[in-house]
């Protein structure tokens, strides 16, 4: 049954749901994309500190494998029939970021004894001009628990003594005092250890001596 006059009012009503029906799905549509966004904005935090992470790892990763020096050679000077004095020539990896000798401990054993030097400043000479006899230069400690450094190539001046920082063409010398780490090192024997930097690669240290002393200065072969 039809009443006069209403037909308008239930028109108005039925446009007011269509209209709050609108206005919810609207709300929640705003309310999706504020959700996706925010999530999107977080993932793209995450990846960029994982990146950033990942590229500050890699970083560290090459330092550590590319860090190190090479022991070219190993040669002692003999007194009273052993080795008193030993040098070791000493260079950075080709590709190696600065080494700074200060930081670096050296581990040395004949067997019986095990020693750890640590570098000693007072203990350094600059042989870059020459030197008559590389032993005679003062770089040789008076203790066993610490080398010295005699500088032989450094073109940029970056070794110093107080701080021997070694790069790209430098050369020096280890000096070590054997008769005061060791009371000296006779023939046939094996003596061992490590060259360790602060970070990076260590290097071994390995190498025999003759069955005689022919010479004041020898040559010791990799043993």
């Amino acid at each position: 049954m039809r009443v006069e006059g209403f037909e308008g009012i239930r028109l108005v009503r039925r446009d007011s749901e269509h209209a709050a029906i609108g206005i919810g799905f609207l709300i929640v549509f705003i309310a999706v994309i504020l959700v996706v966004g925010m999530a999107a904005f977080a993932l793209l935090q995450v990846g960029q500190q994982l990146g950033i992470q990942s590229s500050k790892s890699g970083s560290t990763t090459i330092t550590d494998v590319s860090l190190g020096v090479k022991i070219s050679t190993i040669q002692g000077y003999v007194e009273s029939g052993l080795i008193k004095k030993l040098v070791m020539i000493v260079t950075p990896w080709p590709g190696s970021p600065a080494v700074d000798l200060s930081t670096v401990r050296i581990e040395l054993s004949d067997s019986n004894t095990k020693l750890v030097l640590n570098y000693n400043s007072s203990a350094f000479a600059d042989a870059t001009g020459g030197t008559n006899n590389v032993f005679t230069e003062p770089a040789f400690p008076t203790v066993g628990s610490s080398y010295g450094v005699i500088k032989l190539m450094d073109a940029d001046g970056s070794c110093t003594a107080s701080r021997p920082v070694l790069n790209r063409g430098d050369n020096v010398m280890v000096a070590f005092n054997a008769s005061a780490g060791f009371g000296g090192i006779g023939v046939s024997q094996r003596v061992t250890g490590e060259f360790i930097p602060e970070n990076g690669a260590l290097s071994i240290i390995s190498f025999f001596t003759p069955t005689a002393f022919a010479d004041p200065v020898v040559i010791l072969r990799p043993g």
